[in-house]
């Protein structure tokens, strides 16, 4: 029992004798509600929830009164060469539940002067968050005049101002126009590829974008030639660049994408006030591609600590190489006045408008006004 004690007392000598890393834990939170009036003119579009459209009445008027899904708690964390972030959001319903998801989470290890490898879940490179825009869970204009990658898993690589990520696939199943599913294995071979460099000055800054995804769908079989199978390749790409200027108290921000079949990729938020932008099925060996661009611009002016002012525009454009389809040209506009009644306390009134123009089969799309504003609390 004597020598049991000495041994318990030698390592806890040395374990206690053994530097500690020191690690900082910087917590974070914030709590938002959006509370908007919100009027939608269907078109010829069918809304999710169907009850929306009653005795043939395409139109539907409603108030928005909920929290956020974006309303988040984290913390950043460091220890020596060493970063790490956890961010999860939380959600609510009128019920009193809720939801609660992982946003962000991962690591990074700097293993030289601005080199780093970043492993785990993170906003990819080819994002442009340019766009103050709070209406629907802070959009920002993504996917109608801005470019969105999503927050995926990934193997990050920095090397000054230049960063490209491994990310994971996106690999959905195409169809004809007709709806008709090109069933087969699907058979991703490369991760999907991100890249970003950019430069920041006194007065202006600057991004470029880009990403590039292929993967196949084996042995499909054909509608047009019975008996046969074939292998469809899928490719998605997308360039993109974004700018800013600041002038005293003004700024001026602008972006710009162009590309092919996001929806597939994963980019520019397929369906968000927007037709998308999928690869689609022959019937038999080969996909028609949807041609995406779009562009934005957005201006700001800060009166004071407690008032700001913000204004942006977005423009999309898909055009789907398929017989008899229509291009799509929906736009976004907002003007909006930042209130901040106290540190961390921001009231944010906005106004804006969503045209859907087309839908591929020239019907009019779904259009959008709303009016109201988001809450926030920052702690």
């Amino acid at each position: 029992m004597k020598k049991l004690t000495i041994l318990i007392a030698a390592v806890a000598l040395v374990c206690f004798s053994v530097p500690a890393m020191a690690v900082d834990w910087n917590f974070y939170g914030n709590a938002r509600i959006a509370t908007y009036y919100v009027s939608d003119d269907f078109g010829n579009d069918t809304p999710s929830d169907a009850a929306l459209i009653t005795n043939g009445d395409d139109k539907d008027s409603r108030l928005q009164w909920d929290m956020q899904g974006n309303s988040r708690i984290g913390a950043n964390i460091k220890a020596e060469n060493i970063k790490a972030q956890f961010e999860w959001g939380v959600s609510s319903d009128s019920a009193g539940g809720g939801n609660v998801g992982a946003r962000r989470l991962y690591g990074e290890w700097m293993f030289g002067e601005g080199m780093y490898l970043k492993v785990g879940k993170d906003y990819t490179p080819v994002s442009q968050f340019i766009s103050g825009q709070v209406y629907d869970a802070d959009l920002g204009l993504l996917g109608i005049g801005t470019q969105y990658g999503n927050r995926e898993a990934q193997l990050a690589f920095g090397f000054g101002n230049f960063e490209i990520a491994l990310i994971q696939p996106n690999t959905p199943n195409i169809s004809t126009p007709g709806g008709t599913s090109a069933l087969g294995n699907i058979d991703p071979v490369l991760p999907k590829v991100e890249a970003k460099w950019g430069m920041s000055f006194d007065a202006w800054n600057f991004n470029l974008q880009g990403g590039y995804q292929y993967y196949s769908i084996k042995d499909v079989a054909s509608l047009t030639n019975v008996g046969d199978t074939n292998d469809i390749d899928v490719t998605s790409y997308t360039l993109g660049a974004d700018v800013g200027f600041n002038f005293g108290p003004a700024y001026v921000k602008a972006a710009g994408a162009f590309g092919q079949n996001w929806a597939n990729g994963a980019w520019g938020l397929n369906g968000n006030h927007n037709q998308g932008s999928p690869a689609y099925w022959d019937g038999d060996d080969d996909v028609k591609d949807t041609k995406t661009w779009m562009a934005s611009l957005v201006a700001g002016l800060k009166v004071s600590d407690m008032l700001s002012f913000e204004g942006g525009f977005g423009y999309r454009v898909d055009d789907p190489d398929v017989n008899n389809a229509e291009k799509s040209k929906p736009w976004a506009a907002y003007v909006q006045s930042v209130i901040a009644l106290a540190p961390g306390v921001y009231v944010i009134p906005e106004i804006g408008y969503f045209d859907g123009d087309k839908n591929f089969a020239d019907g009019d799309a779904t259009s959008e006004f709303y009016a109201g504003g988001k809450w926030q609390i920052n702690f």
